[in-house]
């Protein structure tokens, strides 16, 4: 799709611009408890993450995206390598009223970085292959009204799942956007969806379709309000070797955010809940609640936190197990100096903690990291 849409750029008469921003990253970390569970799970760890962002655009395509991989190697009670790979791209081509958009890549991580931020739900530890697409087309109806038809795609695997109570699955579903620009500064959205997930290992199916709306509004050029809220009715399927068992749930969805800009400072409040796929092949709602507050102290040095906190249920109880609920909180903060030209150090703390109470589990960790980045020269091209 990508190549085609090149050729096309390449056959118009239009000045367009390309660049890549090379950066190389080594990481030393100390957690006190990796694995958030009982028992000795103290790590030190390193890493080395070289990565390159590339963007391309004229004045009908453009494409970003970038290439980062994470070597990592972990000492004490987990004594092991890790490779984490992140291909994501984003591209689209404009044709008068239409707009052919692609969203996708991807991502090899383990189950303590990318899922968990999504659900807050810890899982055992292993690597996980994550491949997604979004192809979408958007209609300009009118000057104000835009119309978005899109598909989605989602293949998650990990590595020796099974042994560890993972499974793998399939996400496919379909979503339609009606957007409405009120004014210069508001936005309308009226959506609706049908999604399919499914666990072949378990023959396990959920099916689920719902509608929303949502709003969007400057309240001044440096504060921005969004909201939106809808419904989901699921159908979970229980395939057994007598039959099968099916289950009906409806659930409520919702998500909103404030940010404000100051001259030297960022504040964002954001909250939501929402139904997430899950490794133990399940969907999961997870209520989440978080922020972030960044402040240039100096024209070289920043200050961050960044926290959230996690409340997350299952949706179905299919055959008679109920997923247990499980609290999950996560505060980090950090200083950033850009010391040199190319040169950034990233000094950091966390706390996380993860509470199951029916199954009388609480535990916490304590992380710590120090991160040299070396970030080279922006490279572009024009014509």
């Amino acid at each position: 799709m990508i190549m085609m849409m090149s050729g096309i750029v390449r056959g118009e008469a239009v000045a367009a611009e390309w660049s890549a921003e090379p950066s190389l990253s080594m990481k030393g970390e100390y957690n006190s408890n990796l694995l958030l569970f009982n028992g000795n799970n103290e790590v030190w760890g390193d890493w080395v993450s070289p990565k390159m962002k590339f963007k391309g655009a004229t004045e009908s395509f453009e494409i970003d995206g970038s290439a980062k991989g994470d070597f990592i190697q972990y000492y004490g009670s987990q004594d092991r390598g890790l490779t984490n790979l992140y291909f994501p791209i984003h591209a689209a081509y404009r044709w008068k009223r239409l707009t052919f958009g692609f969203d996708g890549g991807f991502t090899r991580d383990n189950t303590l970085l990318g899922e968990l931020q999504q659900t807050g739900v810890v899982l055992n530890f292993t690597q996980r292959n994550l491949w997604t697409a979004t192809p979408s087309v958007t209609l300009g109806l009118t000057e104000r009204l835009n119309w978005q038809l899109a598909y989605h795609l989602l293949d998650a695997s990990y590595q020796n799942g099974l042994s560890l109570g993972l499974v793998n699955y399939q996400v496919n579903g379909g979503s339609s956007k009606l957007s409405y620009n009120l004014r210069e500064r508001s936005q309308v959205q009226i959506t609706g969806d049908l999604v399919n997930f499914v666990a072949p290992d378990i023959d396990q199916t959920w099916t689920y379709y719902g509608a929303g709306a949502g709003l969007s509004h400057n309240l001044s050029k440096s504060i921005i309000v969004t909201a939106s809220g809808g419904v989901r009715f699921i159908n979970t399927n229980q395939g057994l070797s007598s039959g099968s068992l099916s289950q009906n749930d409806v659930v409520w969805v919702y998500n909103a955010s404030i940010k404000k800009e100051f001259e030297r400072s960022v504040i964002l409040i954001e909250g939501s809940s929402e139904v997430n796929p899950s490794g133990f092949g399940r969907l999961i709602q997870t209520d989440r609640v978080g922020g972030a507050i960044s402040h240039n102290l100096t024209e070289n040095l920043t200050a961050s936190v960044i926290g959230a906190f996690y409340f997350v249920s299952g949706v179905a109880t299919v055959g008679g197990q109920s997923f247990p609920d499980t609290r999950y909180t996560s505060v980090s903060p950090k200083l950033s100096w850009t010391f040199a030209q190319w040169w950034t150090l990233d000094i950091g703390y966390s706390y996380a903690e993860r509470a199951v109470d029916s199954l009388n589990q609480w535990n916490f960790a304590n992380s710590t990291f120090v991160m040299l980045t070396y970030g080279g020269p922006k490279w572009s091209v024009s014509r």
